[in-house]
This record gives C-alpha cells, structure tokens and sequence, in this order.
C-alpha cells in the first residue's frame, strides 16, 4: 500500500466524529481499562495512536518529537534530529510497519501502548499523552567505539560497576552509616561525596549482616570463575543465582577527560587514571528485560586499595547524560 493511500486513509480516520472512534474500542478494551483503574480511556489511546501516524504520514519530524517529553527513553536525541530531515532519521520500511499497525486502544501491559510491533512506545502519565521510547530509528555512534573499559590489557570485568539497586539499600545504608542527609543527591552525584562524607573506601557491614561497597578495586571485582564475553561491544557475564540465572553487562559509551573527572570528584585525594561514560545492567529473565543504568565511572589508584572504580554521577536515560556532555 502506498503512503499516499496511507496518508488517505489517517486523515479519514481522525476526522471521524467520536462514536465512530469510539466503536473501534471493544467491551473488553474498557474492560481492561478498569484493570488499570482508568488512568486512560481507550477512545483517548486510539486517537492518540491515529495522531502519531498522521505525523508519520506527513513525514513531519518536529510533530513527531514534540510529542516527546523531555527525551526518549531510547531513541535518538531530540538535539540529533533537529538538523536532519524525516528520511534521514526514518527509513521506508520504518514507516511502512508504523503506518501499516492499527492503532490500539489497550496497552501491553505495564508498558504501555505501541505501534509498529514496538518501533514506537508512548503512554498517558501526568502530563497527558507522551512518546516514549522510538526504535530503529537512527542513532548516535560514537567516534570511537571501545570494546570494553581495558586496564593493563585487561577488560574490566561487569562486576566492578556499581549502582544503586532497584531497592536503592545498597545507597542507603552507606547514606545512613555515613550520615549523608541529602540522600536524593548522593544517590545523583556520589562523586562529590568521596574524600568528604565518605572518608572511608572499605565496605561497609549493613543492617542485614552482609558486606557491601559502592567502590570496586580492579582485584576484588573480577571474579576468576567467572566467565566473561563480548557481544556487539556489550561485555556480560553469567551467574548462577539461587532463582535461575543472572546476566551481568555494560558498555562504554564516552570517554571523558580527565579534568570533567576531577571536577565530578573533587575531593578524592588521587589522580583520575580515566574515565567513562558506561551503560551497566543486568538481566534475570522475565518481561522486565534489563534493568540498565547510565553513569560515569572514574578509575583512580588508592594507596590502600589500588586502582579502585568510583562512580560519579548517574542519569536517568542514556539521552541525559550524552545531553550533559554537550553541554
């Protein structure tokens, strides 16, 4: 089918008066809707839906993005596409398989709703109707794709990056042991806290008997029985937990100088070795996929510890932090 027929056949669809739309969503759309305790009504999603490929249709870049709020939690950047036309960012069977999806009046799930078998996610949250998430569309690539963070020729293994968990305990108990009150920004910014607050790089016991660190010295991180690989520049590694297995990987995604290093880590008494921006997750089965987090680590050289890894500062998406270094 061709866009022009395409193009024909959404415009037709908005101008319908709103108990045609309303006939396009099922008993059990609303039905389903209840479930969800009403957060969206299914005539709203189909409109909503319908909207999104008349933008499409027209090719228009700037409509499409102004959907978005904030920045996509994956896809390209909003500063990216600003200087590119549609096709550049958008190729013909990308905007074959948007246009030719039926716009849905229920969501998957917890997800939310989505077009194209999931090139396009969006969702009603607070601020109304949103774009969240683009996929195949083009992207970023950076200068100089590295393989792995290497130190003396050796690929730092996927254990030695730590994060806040899900939970955020790990954060918390060094927030609470430490007497750090300002824990949003610790948990944002732990960088500014090392040297200061946290005098003290050793782990700490928690309130539930177990050992734990937020810093990792290369040796203690690199578990030898642990196997590592490198798929597409994404180093994993597998362990066997009590529940199934657990993947654990990351990639690099900038190299950052020395002096942004130091100025997210002022008060560490060492000199930043290197840097980068790092994509870190892991993986434990399920629909939830990988639960991934963006942030910058740096590597300095303790004089109890060794070269030791610190993170710096977090991000919500990857889009954040590449907007962070822009700027």
């Amino acid at each position: 089918m061709g866009f022009a027929r395409y193009s024909f056949l959404i415009c037709f669809f908005v101008l319908l008066v709103s108990p045609v739309i309303a006939s396009e969503c099922s008993k059990e759309d609303k039905d389903y809707a209840d479930f969800w305790e009403n957060y969206y009504t299914p005539e709203d999603a189909y409109a909503f839906g319908l909207k999104v490929q008349s933008l499409v249709s027209n090719q228009d870049l700037s409509g499409i993005f102004s959907l978005v709020q904030g920045e996509l939690q994956n896809g390209p950047r909003k500063g990216f596409v600003a200087n590119k036309t549609f096709k550049e960012v958008f190729d013909e069977e990308w905007i074959s398989q948007v246009l030719g999806d039926n716009a849905p009046c229920s969501p998957i799930g917890w997800r939310g709703f989505m077009l194209g078998n999931g090139l396009i996610w969006y969702n009603k949250g607070d601020d109304g109707w949103a774009i969240f998430s683009i996929n195949g569309a083009a992207l970023e690539i950076p200068d100089n794709p590295l393989l792995g963070w290497t130190i003396n020729e050796t690929i730092v293994h996927p254990f030695c990056f730590n994060r806040p968990w899900m939970s955020g305990d790990n954060f918390e108990e060094f927030a609470d042991q430490f007497k750090i009150s300002n824990y949003e920004k610790f948990s944002k910014k732990p960088g500014e806290f090392f040297g200061r607050e946290i005098n003290n790089f050793n782990p700490i016991k928690a309130m539930w008997d177990e050992y734990i660190k937020i810093i990792n010295p290369i040796n203690d991180c690199s578990f030898k029985d642990s196997k590592v690989s490198n798929d597409e520049k994404f180093i994993t590694t597998k362990v066997e937990g009590e529940f199934g297995n657990i993947k654990y990987g990351y990639s690099i995604i900038e190299t950052i100088t020395e002096k942004k290093c130091l100025e997210l880590s002022p008060n560490i008494d060492s000199k930043c070795l290197s840097s980068y921006l790092v994509q870190a997750g892991d993986y434990s089965g399920g629909s939830m996929g990988w639960d991934m987090s963006y942030g910058i680590y740096g590597l300095f050289d303790l004089e109890k510890l060794g070269p030791s890894i610190f993170p710096l500062i977090f991000f919500k998406k990857k889009n954040d932090a590449l907007n962070y270094l822009s700027n």
